[in-house]
């Protein structure tokens, strides 16, 4: 079971569209100002975030607002600014992942450098101009194609219980992975559940049953057999119940979710408790999957800082296993020398476990002096 470390950044929440579910949407707050993107790029690093997600309304350079403060900062549209973001948050050893909605070819193409995923929700196949006036399937649909056809590492999805039919979702999931299926960018796919907001003006609908999602899980796994099935633990409080099916519970961060605000995430602790209760271990990951970490998704310079972050992991499994080891029953034995037992380390994590090593033994001989009485023992 994996997550993502992730933090937010709302590159702005204005919206030319109205739809009714969403209560993320503002009229004039105008793009996210200077000063914050320093002061959440800084946050991110001191709370040890991988994953950058940038996101926006659906397409705010098209308001003239936006273009003219865009005109002010120096950038040349909404995608230069997404840009000069994402290349604040790479400097700063975060991964960016990009949700900006529907975009062309074109301008996929143009932010891909910058981005090491995208993602966008088909939502659902059905038209609601009541719920969404603006926002058609065929839209939708043409955006994931189009992240298709520019090679970027994609995630999609649908919202359910808003009203809709198991007919319309199962529909939907049909959709997303045909799509899939000429192009092979989709990573992973979220099953997110509606949970109406403050400035939400559109009624919950009875979410699935455990049946209605393991009838999804079950159809996709045969659809779209490899493409991650995700559903954020904080929308649907049955997610324990659903983990013997599921791939990955999404971005979590210790900040608050910027589009479900009311619903804040636990700590990381109390979902990897809770995958241990269903004899699941979770992990961090990266915002792109591993079966994306190619030449084909990837621009050169991710690949390299993939290929870091994956080389740090495996350093810290084996540094966990080692001390774990010594700690097991290794009584003696230098931890980097239990580690190093077919394998290999550099002299700077000799170091560290040597380092750990011999914290560890100090804290044994206070603990074995220490008489229970708050005195240290003479005889020892």
């Amino acid at each position: 079971m994996t997550y993502s470390r992730s933090i937010t950044l709302v590159l702005t929440h204005d919206c030319p569209w109205h739809c009714r579910y969403c209560g993320f949407r503002t009229e004039r707050n105008g793009l996210l100002p200077e000063n914050e993107i320093e002061r959440i790029v800084n946050e991110a690093k001191v709370g040890g975030a991988r994953e950058a997600l940038l996101i926006s309304g659906e397409r705010p350079g098209t308001m003239r607002h936006i273009r003219e403060e865009l005109e002010r900062r120096g950038d040349s549209d909404f995608w230069d600014f997404a840009s000069r973001v994402a290349e604040r948050c790479a400097e700063a050893g975060l991964f960016p992942h990009g949700n900006f909605g529907r975009m062309t070819e074109e301008e996929l193409g143009r932010v891909r450098p910058h981005f090491v995923s995208m993602g966008m929700m088909l939502e659902s196949v059905l038209d609601d101009p009541e719920c969404a006036p603006e926002k058609k399937a065929a839209g939708r649909r043409a955006g994931i194609e189009a992240a298709g056809r520019a090679k970027v590492p994609f995630t999609s999805g649908i919202l359910v219980g808003w009203g809709e039919s198991q007919v319309s979702r199962m529909e939907s999931l049909e959709a997303l992975a045909e799509i899939h299926s000429r192009y092979g960018h989709l990573q992973e796919i979220l099953i997110q559940r509606y949970v109406p907001n403050a400035g939400s003006s559109w009624p919950a609908g009875a979410p699935p049953t455990l049946g209605e999602y393991r009838e999804m899980f079950a159809a996709w796994r045969v659809w779209a057999p490899g493409v991650a099935i995700q559903i954020p633990p904080n929308l649907e409080p049955r997610w324990e119940q659903l983990l013997g099916e599921l791939d990955d519970l999404g971005g979590i961060s210790w900040a608050r979710d910027e589009v479900n605000p009311n619903r804040p995430w636990e700590k990381v602790e109390e979902y990897e408790a809770g995958c241990l209760r269903r004899g699941r271990v979770l992990e961090e990951r990266l915002p792109v999957y591993e079966s994306h970490c190619t030449r084909e998704w990837l621009t050169e310079r991710w690949m390299q800082e993939v290929q870091k972050f994956g080389l740090r992991r495996r350093h810290e499994r084996r540094l966990e296993d080692a001390f774990g080891r010594f700690e097991g029953g290794c009584q003696g034995e230098d931890p980097a020398s239990a580690w190093t037992k077919g394998d290999v380390c550099d002299q700077s994590e000799r170091e560290l476990l040597t380092n750990l090593h011999r914290r560890v033994l100090v804290l044994r001989i206070w603990e074995a002096a220490w008489d229970g009485g708050g005195n240290v023992g003479s005889d020892r």
